[in-house]
């Protein structure tokens, strides 16, 4: 869930808290805490708000806090629509390769590489399908911010790259053969240094 996601269903929440529990007891808090317990902090405080609220200004309440809530749910909506509709136009609406999404942020491979601080040796082999999934989560995370897509998007670049590998280069009278490694293979053998190497394994 998308910290954007997880806002947005925190304010519903709240809302149907505040709609079943309109003076709530600690009971209510007990039983809503247990059943949402991921905004079990955000309950009890909305629960105290309510309480003091409740004790001076009546009927008014209600519509305060129901203006509110609705004010930012629907806020929230709005750039949460916003957000998808920049990272659909970063990559033309559609799904796209690696070298779109690259394109779509002005970057090149030794750009991204120099960025990230990491080998052009593995994104090379990522971009060109030579890299097994999963990629490892601490890369494929900073490619999301850097590229700005969905994790949708960035697996269907990452299938997409596996199934349409790009050919090596031949050895003498040998045919040019496609190697596909894992993301940990690729890393270790790599020519960062062994202090690189170890960061991006970290979360492998």
């Amino acid at each position: 869930m998308t910290d954007q996601t997880k806002a947005t269903r925190r304010d519903e929440v709240l809302f149907a808290f505040y709609r079943d529990c309109a003076s709530p007891t600690v009971d209510d808090i007990i039983r809503w805490t247990k059943r949402y317990p991921e905004f079990a902090d955000d309950i009890r405080d909305h629960a105290g708000l309510m309480r003091e609220w409740g004790a001076g200004t009546g009927d008014a309440v209600e519509e305060e806090i129901s203006e509110q809530m609705l004010s930012r749910a629907h806020s929230r909506t709005l750039n949460a629509i916003y957000r998808a509709e920049m990272a659909s136009q970063s990559s033309g609406g559609k799904q796209a390769t690696f070298d779109q999404l690259l394109g779509a942020v002005g970057l090149t491979k030794p750009e991204l590489s120099k960025s990230l601080d990491i080998g052009r040796d593995v994104i090379a082999a990522l971009f060109n399908g030579w890299m097994k999934p999963p990629v490892g989560s601490r890369l494929t995370q900073a490619l999301l911010d850097k590229l700005r897509v969905t994790a949708a998007q960035f697996d269907w670049a990452v299938n997409y790259a596996v199934d349409h590998p790009q050919v090596g280069h031949a050895k003498a009278s040998k045919t040019p053969t496609v190697v596909q490694s894992s993301y940990a293979e690729i890393v270790r053998k790599s020519t960062m240094s062994p202090e690189r190497i170890s960061y991006w394994l970290e979360d492998a």
